[in-house]
Order: structure tokens, then sequence, then C-alpha cells
């Protein structure tokens, strides 16, 4: 069926969104290469998370700038001010992810160095739950899409039941002591770490679900 074709002009993002773009993209993108480092038992895969981290104080401080900036204009109404204070927040969860992906870098390369394996891929997907809940979030807010973060809700839930699950595995090995049991206490300690972004990315999307299903608040 022919159709009139209609030039769409989108608008360009602004740079304060912009810049958190870059900065999410960034987070997300070292810590999805850890978790499949952790998964191919890759120590190269870790090689440079510190150093790609290392930019990203930086750019949580420019977007600190930029909201001032904003919060600043008489024309911004409640509304954008309630939206820019869920962007420093979302700028603050990105700059502790970062530094919560480094120390989990250096867990899982104590971890692949032990010449035993370590049965990780449930740990792997808890990384990959909180990089999805972290997205859909975030994107939810930039979007003004409640059903994207609906998605990040429920995918918390999943991401809670499965920690349970690891740490109920990881508690036995503890308990058999030994070499298992020092093999337990490196990866709960980033399982630890890992639900700690689940937490407080589960926590963002609460408040950008009431934040998109309130707007006259």
């Amino acid at each position: 069926m022919n159709r009139t074709k209609e030039e769409i002009v989108q608008e360009p993002p602004s740079p304060l969104m912009g810049t958190l773009a870059i900065m999410g993209f960034a987070a997300e993108h070292n810590l999805r290469e850890v978790a499949e480092a952790l998964g191919k038992r890759d120590l190269g895969g870790l090689s440079r998370v510190e150093e790609k981290n290392a930019k990203q104080s930086r750019l949580r401080i420019e977007i600190e700038e930029q909201i001032v900036a904003e919060m600043s204009q008489p024309a911004v109404g409640t509304r954008e001010r309630r939206k820019l204070v869920l962007v420093s927040q979302i700028a603050l969860m990105f700059e502790r992810m970062g530094a919560r992906t480094v120390e989990i870098s250096s867990l899982c390369a104590q971890i692949i160095r032990e010449p035993r394996p370590s049965r990780v891929t449930e740990i792997k997907k808890l990384i990959e739950h909180a990089l999805y809940i972290t997205d859909r979030a975030v994107t939810g807010l930039i979007e003004d899409d409640e059903s994207m973060v609906k998605i990040a809700i429920e995918q918390k839930r999943a991401a809670t039941d499965l920690n349970a699950r690891i740490n109920r595995e990881l508690g036995s090995w503890i308990e058999s002591g030994g070499d298992a049991s020092g093999r337990a206490d490196l990866l709960c300690r980033i399982v630890c770490k890992a639900h700690g972004i689940v937490e407080e990315a589960g926590q963002l999307a609460q408040d950008v679900f009431i934040f998109l299903e309130r707007p006259e608040l």
C-alpha cells in the first residue's frame, strides 16, 4: 500500500540527557564486560575496567552543574524539577555502579585465577539482572514510558529471588569448610555488590514509577 511519507523531525537530546546517556552507557558497558569475563574465565576482559571507570566522577560533576543551571531557570516547573532530582539520583547511581564494578572486577580476577572451577553462571545472571533493571528504569524516565519502569520492577523481583537462591547455595559451601569455603566467600562478596546495584536500581524504578504515575505532584 502506498503511503505519503511525512518527514519526522526528532529533537536532539538536551545536553543534560546527552551527558547522562554517555555516563550510563559507560557504566553499563563496563559492568557487562565484567560479567562476560567472569562467565568465560577471561582475565583479559578485566584488564581495563578501572581505566574505563575513571571518567565517571567527572561526568557526574558535569551533570550536577547542568542540573543547577536548569533549576535556576524561572520557567522550570514543579514536574521538571522533580525530573531533574531523579536525573541527579541516576547520575549518583551510575557513579556508585562504576565503583562497584571495579570492586567486582577485582574479585572476579581472584576467582578466575583459582585453578578449581567455580559455579558462576547464576552470579553472571544476577549481574545481568542488575544491568537490565538499571537500563529499563532510566529509559522509562527519559522516554516517559511507564511500561519500561514496570518491566524493571518485575525484573527486580526476579533478581531478589535469584539472589536468595545463590546465597543459600553459597551458605552450604561455607558450612562445608575447606577450599570450597574460601571460594564461596569470594563469590559471596561478588553477589553482595551485584545485589547492591539491583537494590539501588530497583528503588530508582519505584521512584520513577511514582513520578510517571502521579504527574500532578
